[in-house]
C-alpha cells in the first residue's frame, strides 16, 4: 500500500496545490493543516490533532478550531479560512492571523484584526499577494491586500441576491469556493442554501467575477441536479491553466470549459460521500477530499479514480514517512 494511503485524516475539506506538487489539506476534524508532499511524505504542518482553537505559533504549538478552504501562494504560504478568521502558514509551519479574529463574526473593512467576516469558506491567492475570500454570511467576497487591509472585492453586505452586473451592484447568494485563473477572473460557488426564500434548497450557481470587474453566471440552475449544467450542494472550486472550471459536485466531478461547455469528469461515483475540497496539479490531475470517507482521491484526465492519501472510511490522525 503506497505511504500515502497508510497516512489517516479526519474529515477532510479544503484542498491546494503548490507548483512544486505537493498538496496542502485543511483537516478539519483533526484541527490541522496537513501537507502531502510529492515524494510521499504526509506530515502534520500546523496544529495539533484534536486540540481546538485559535493561538498563533509555530507547528504544534498553533491552533484551529473551524477550518474550511484553502489556498497556496509562488512562495509556499498556505492562506485558510479558520472560525471567521484568515490565518497565514508560512512553509516552516509559523502560523499567524492575517485578517479577522477568530469566533468573531461581524462585517468590518480594514486592517488586520479589524475586520470582520461572517463565516468566510473559500480562500484564493493572486500572483500578487493578495487574498480573496468568499464571505459567506455576509453575501461578498472580500480581498486583503499585501499589507493586511480588508475590502470588499464584489457583492454589497447584507444583500443577498443573484444579480449580474458591476463588482458594485452585482449580489450573491452564498458565496462558498473561489478560485482564480491566470487571466486574473475569479470564480465562486454561490450557493442557494437555506434561508434561501423561494429557492430549492441547495442548488449552487457557478459566478465569474472578471479582471475587469463584471459578475456573470458561467453554470447553474435554480432547480439544483436537473440537467448537465445543473449542481447541487457544490462548494469546491478549482481552475487550471486552460480556462477550464472543475467542480466537485457531492459524489461528482464536473469541469466547465472556457466557452461554458459543462461535461463529467466522474459522473456520480459510489466512490465518493462528500466532497468539498478540489485542486489541480500540472499534468491535469484533480485531487479531491470527501469530508465523509476521510480520503482524498485523485482523477486522471482520463476519468480513471483512486485513492491518492488516506483510507477510506477509516478516520485518524496518522502522519507518514516514504
Amino acid at each position: 500500500m503506497p505511504v500515502t494511503q497508510q497516512a489517516l485524516f479526519n474529515q477532510p475539506v479544503g484542498l491546494a496545490m503548490d507548483g512544486a506538487g505537493n498538496l496542502y489539506v485543511a483537516d478539519s476534524a483533526n484541527f490541522t493543516i496537513r501537507k502531502v508532499a510529492a515524494n510521499g511524505t504526509v506530515l502534520t504542518l500546523a496544529g495539533s490533532p484534536g486540540i481546538s482553537g485559535s493561538s498563533d505559533g509555530s507547528g504544534s504549538a498553533a491552533r484551529f478550531s473551524l477550518l474550511t478552504g484553502i489556498a497556496v501562494d509562488g512562495s509556499g504560504n498556505v492562506y485558510v479560512a479558520d472560525n471567521s478568521a484568515i490565518r497565514k502558514i508560512t512553509p516552516a509551519g509559523n502560523v499567524t492571523t492575517l485578517a479577522g479574529a477568530a469566533g468573531v463574526i461581524g462585517y468590518a473593512d480594514g486592517a488586520g484584526a479589524a475586520a470582520r467576516f461572517n463565516r468566510p469558506w473559500g480562500v484564493a491567492v493572486a500572483a500578487d499577494g493578495t487574498v480573496f475570500v468568499a464571505d459567506s454570511g455576509n453575501y461578498v467576497v472580500r480581498a486583503i491586500g499585501t499589507d493586511g487591509t480588508v475590502s470588499t472585492h464584489a457583492g454589497t453586505q447584507g444583500m443577498r441576491g443573484r444579480a449580474d452586473g458591476s463588482r458594485a451592484t452585482a449580489t450573491f447568494l452564498n458565496p462558498q469556493g473561489i478560485a482564480l485563473d491566470t487571466a486574473g477572473n475569479l470564480y465562486v460557488t454561490d450557493w442557494y442554501g437555506p434561508p434561501a426564500p423561494n429557492l430549492p434548497e441547495g442548488s449552487t450557481l457557478v459566478r465569474k467575477i472578471a479582471a475587469d470587474g463584471a459578475v456573470s453566471t458561467v453554470a447553474g440552475t435554480l432547480g439544483g441536479e436537473t440537467g448537465p449544467a445543473a449542481f447541487r450542494d457544490t462548494f469546491a472550486i478549482a481552475t487550471d491553466g486552460a480556462g477550464n472550471v472543475y467542480l466537485a459536485a457531492a459524489r461528482s466531478v464536473h469541469r466547465v470549459s472556457a466557452v461554458g461547455t459543462i461535461s463529467p469528469v466522474v459522473a456520480a461515483s459510489p466512490a465518493f460521500q462528500s466532497l468539498e475540497g478540489i485542486a489541480l496539479d500540472g499534468s491535469g490531475n484533480v485531487y479531491v477530499a470527501d469530508r465523509s470517507s476521510h480520503a482524498v482521491s485523485r482523477v486522471t484526465p482520463s476519468g480513471d479514480v483512486s485513492v491518492y492519501a488516506g483510507k477510506p472510511g477509516v478516520s485518524g490522525s496518522a502522519d507518514t514517512n516514504p
